[in-house]
């Protein structure tokens, strides 16, 4: 056997104890690699694992579906933009080939199955937690399409209409909407935001802005039912939503700009008005809610162009007619940046984030300090794409992925993430992510 020299250590000698206490230090793709380096460091993450401690916070990853030529169907990659390093993701239990990704936050994935109701997923752990279904919700039921087959029926509370809230029921029935029981989620949920990690148990709420027109509604981890938020500022139109572990409430974000504060901490839900609309609000733009390490609320518009784009080359031929036909892509052109002062009641647009790099898209959004996580670029936005109708419709169309400089207010590519290693899959569309253990 060789012996040990000066460059050749024998890692595998290092007691457990000690080995996990640098596991303890590390990022979780870190703790992962090391879990292969040999049978004693397997044994020490194990370990690792079994104590549940916290690891130091994790620089966001983009998770995204990968060709590894048919070995793993639904295999995934994380690539972490500050490290430069990318991992192998198993999926076991749920394809993510299989599995439209609508949100993200504490490390866990949001993913609806084959009949649209929605799950939480942690891609690391392979843990699980089913969400209440579709038909928990208060304005969908099972029925049937023109043919007869299963579909959802959405009762839509259109304008004109009265909501009896004795009743619990529309006194105008208007008629449902069809919706295809595996395509429902393509309609259905417009953002899924979080409270805390699903380790929390119970005391995670889980809160959705869905058809129709943006209306809001939450469950906790265990509840059977979705609760309809009614009561609100405004009735519908809401396109973001965060929660603030500093004072324990939801912001929701209308399109227009305006904001109100959402307590879910009583027996009721309780809503406050905090920002009305804000100018020029009427140009579109996909609008983000973020918080800021400071514990600053932001509002972040983005502004996009059509671009017309070819057929792309690798459709199969089977599939539907609407992704055979070419179609307009759009490209980010700029990003708009307010600060929100919740006890003033107004906004203030800002030129830069100097000290901050966010991160947009379908995810949980999220601005860091970068000086914590060596290698993110300042006053940057790490971007992904989130036009839900074209992602979900246009599976196989070119997905917008780069980093926006807001001081040169222009976009780069995400470099390092190397199709030659990982061939990428455009669906789902590729989604920030922070890893968690648990």
């Amino acid at each position: 056997m060789e012996q040990a020299t000066e460059n050749n250590h024998d890692w595998s000698g290092l007691p457990e104890d000690l080995v996990v206490t640098i596991m303890h230090s590390m990022h979780v793709a870190g703790a992962i690699r090391s879990a292969a380096v040999c049978a004693s460091w397997h044994a020490a993450y194990t370990a690792f694992r079994r104590l549940r401690v916290p690891s130091p916070r994790q620089p966001p990853c983009l998770l995204y579906a990968i060709d590894d030529g048919g070995l793993s169907p639904g295999a995934a990659a994380l690539h972490c933009p500050a490290t430069g390093a990318t991992l192998r993701v198993p999926f076991p239990r749920a394809p993510l080939s299989n599995r439209p990704l609508l949100g993200s936050a504490h490390g866990w994935l949001v993913t609806a199955d084959e009949v649209s109701n929605m799950h939480l997923l942690n891609p690391i752990t392979g843990d699980q937690i089913a969400l209440p279904p579709i038909t928990a919700m208060h304005h969908v039921k099972m029925g049937t399409d023109e043919n007869g087959d299963p579909a959802y029926n959405v009762y839509e509370n259109q304008p004109g209409d009265t909501y009896n809230h004795l009743l619990g029921q529309f006194e105008v029935d208007t008629g449902p909407t069809i919706l295809d029981i595996d395509r429902a989620h393509s309609w259905m949920y417009h953002r899924v935001v979080l409270s805390t990690s699903p380790a929390a148990g119970g005391a995670c709420v889980v809160l959705i802005l869905h058809m129709p027109f943006g209306e809001v509604s939450f469950a906790r981890l265990g509840d059977d039912r979705w609760t309809w938020v009614t009561g609100l500022p405004w009735e519908d139109d809401y396109r973001d939503a965060i929660y603030s572990a500093a004072n324990g409430l939801f912001y929701l974000l209308q399109n227009d700009g305006s904001m109100c504060s959402l307590d879910l901490n009583g027996p009721s839900p309780v809503a406050c008005k905090v920002l009305s609309s804000l100018p020029n609000s009427g140009v579109p733009t996909t609008k983000y809610l973020v918080q800021t390490p400071a514990g600053d609320i932001l509002q972040v518009w983005r502004y996009k162009d059509e671009v017309e784009s070819p057929v792309p080359v690798d459709i199969p031929p089977e599939y539907n007619e609407v992704e055979q036909e070419p179609c307009l892509e759009y490209d980010t052109t700029d990003l708009h940046i307010y600060k929100v002062d919740l006890h003033g009641h107004r906004a203030e647009l800002i030129k830069s984030l100097p000290d901050y790099a966010l991160f947009l898209g379908f995810n949980g959004s999220m601005c860091l300090l970068a000086k914590d996580f060596p290698g993110l670029k300042r006053n940057c936005a790490y971007i992904t794409d989130d036009f839900f109708e074209y992602v979900n419709w246009r599976k196989y169309n070119r997905r917008e992925v780069g980093i926006w400089s807001m001081a040169e207010q222009s976009m780069s590519k995400l470099v390092d993430v190397s199709p030659v290693i990982y061939p990428w899959l455009t669906w789902p569309s590729p989604i920030w992510i922070q890893p968690s253990l648990f």
